[in-house]
C-alpha cells in the first residue's frame, strides 16, 4: 500500500501515561525521594523548553543509571500499559495508508516492546541508544544524534517520511521538529500533562485524547 502520510509520535506521556526514565530510576536501587524529586524538575525543564534535552538527560543519569534488563522489562509492562485508544490510532492510520513512526527521547530498549504491541517496525523506532556492559551495566550513550536531541537524532530518518508529517507530543522537544521544519504540523498530546508553553505555542492543535488526536488527524491527513 502506498503510504500517504507520516505521524510522528512521541512515548512518554502520550503513548503511554509516565515518563518512562523516571519510572525506571524510581526502581532503582539507593535512589531517594530527593533524587526523584530532582529527575522530575530536571523531565519538566527539559519538556517545558527551558533546559536542553541533552543537558536534562546528561544530570539525569548522574543521579543514577537503570541497567538494560530493567528497560528491558519495563518496556514489557508498558507495552501493556498503553494510552486508552492509542493501538485504534495506530491500526487506523496503517489501514488508510499512512505511516507511523515512534521518536522519542527514551531508551529504544523501553520503545521496542510497545512499538511492537502497536504493530510499528523497529526501524521506525527511534530513541536513545545505550552503551552497555556484559553484563548490562550503562556505560555511556551511543551518539547517533539522539543523544543531542530528537531533531539531531532523527534528521536522516525523517527523509523517508511521507508528507504531509504530523508530530505528536506533549514537550517542547517535540515541538522542536516542527520548528527545525521536519514535521508540517504539531498536535500537543495534553491528555497525561499540559504544557503550556507547549500547548500554546502558535499553530500548535491541542488533543485531550486518544480520540480527540484521531479526529485532528483525519483533518490534517485528509
Amino acid at each position: 500500500m502506498t503510504r500517504m502520510g507520516t505521524v510522528v509520535l512521541d512515548f512518554d506521556s502520550t503513548l503511554v501515561p509516565c515518563e518512562s526514565l523516571e519510572l525506571a530510576l524510581a526502581r532503582t536501587p539507593g535512589v531517594d525521594a530527593a533524587d526523584l524529586r530532582l529527575v522530575d524538575d530536571l523531565t519538566r525543564r527539559a519538556m517545558d523548553g527551558e533546559l536542553p534535552f541533552d543537558e536534562s538527560l546528561a544530570a539525569i543519569l548522574a543521579i543514577a543509571s537503570p541497567t538494560r534488563a530493567s528497560l528491558a522489562a519495563l518496556g514489557e509492562e508498558l507495552a501493556r500499559d498503553l494510552t486508552d485508544g492509542a493501538s485504534d490510532v495506530v491500526t487506523w492510520l496503517h489501514a488508510t495508508g499512512h505511516d507511523a513512526w515512534i521518536v522519542s527521547g527514551a531508551f529504544r530498549e523501553v520503545l521496542l516492546p510497545p512499538a511492537r504491541a502497536l504493530g510499528i517496525d523497529a526501524a521506525r523506532t527511534c530513541g536513545v541508544s545505550g552503551r552497555w556492559s556484559a553484563d548490562g551495566e550503562l556505560l555511556g550513550l551511543v551518539c547517533d544524534g539522539f543523544e543531542h536531541s530528537k531533531v539531531g537524532g532523527v534528521r536522516a530518518a525523517a527523509l523517508r517520511w511521507s508528507r504531509p508529517v504530523v508530530g505528536v507530543g506533549d514537550g517542547a522537544t517535540d515541538l522542536a521538529l516542527r520548528e527545525a521544519g521536519l514535521v508540517d504540523e504539531f498536535v500537543a498530546y495534553c491528555e497525561h500533562v499540559r504544557r503550556e508553553p507547549v500547548a500554546g505555542a502558535p499553530r500548535a492543535i491541542a488533543a485531550q485524547s486518544m480520540g480527540a488526536l484521531w479526529h485532528v488527524l483525519e483533518d490534517l491527513l485528509a
